[in-house]
């Protein structure tokens, strides 16, 4: 039984065709995009971003013993820090303060309480199991605009396989943060990266060869 060979060229479509796979791609595109916008407000792009949102910040053994005996943590004071809030204090502000207020705020820096934001591991797989499905789709859609495309069998196969591996080593690297080390954020940034760098090839090629590729060249 003979593999099925589907030869579609962009550059033959029809005029609704082609308006509706460039209308397509626009939008994928923009939703990523908008996306990308999302996570940058939300959790940030840098991988200390990253690590600070995602990774296990609960108090450690020795942290535990010290609030168990004397109920905070030692931090690291400054007095500059102390003098630049107290500079960027109105004088309004400084009036209607109360100095009880005042006092119970300068001794919270000397002792403050260790706080402990870590991501609950049900928010996480709620987080991974939401992005997988729509990155399966995600995959399919412009992986398979990829294959459509009349570039050579090899580099088409490198391009899906590298948004696969972005896709998916997004969400893993995610949980390896949260799990394992803040190290990871490092490839949560990489596979980020890839999925970006994919999504725009597949878009400039497959809107190259939709309006400026002429119908008689096939080859790359």
């Amino acid at each position: 039984m003979k593999a099925m060979n589907i030869d579609i060229n962009f550059a033959r479509l029809s005029l609704s065709w082609k308006l509706l796979v460039t209308g397509f791609v626009i939008i994928l595109c923009s939703g990523y995009l908008a996306a990308v916008f999302n996570a940058a407000l939300s959790v940030g792009m840098d991988p200390q971003a990253i690590a600070d949102h995602y990774a296990d910040k609960s108090v450690s053994s020795t942290e535990a013993a010290a609030i168990a005996e004397q109920g905070f943590v030692e931090e690291e004071f400054s007095f500059d820090d102390e003098e630049d809030s107290m500079a960027d204090m109105s004088m309004g502000e400084m009036a209607g303060m109360d100095h009880s207020q005042m006092d119970m705020s300068g001794m919270g820096h000397g002792a403050g309480m260790s706080g402990d934001d870590t991501l609950p591991p049900q928010i996480l797989a709620q987080v991974s199991h939401v992005h997988l499905l729509s990155f399966s789709l995600l995959l399919l859609a412009m992986g398979g605009l990829m294959c459509l495309t009349q570039m050579a069998e090899s580099i088409k196969a490198l391009v899906v396989s590298l948004l696969f591996l972005g896709l998916w080593g997004d969400i893993i690297s995610l949980n390896l943060v949260r799990f394992v080390s803040g190290g990871f954020a490092y490839m949560t940034f990489v596979m980020g990266t890839i999925i970006g760098l994919c999504f725009a090839f597949i878009s400039f090629r497959v809107l190259w060869e939709l309006w400026l590729m002429k119908p008689e060249k096939n080859a790359l």
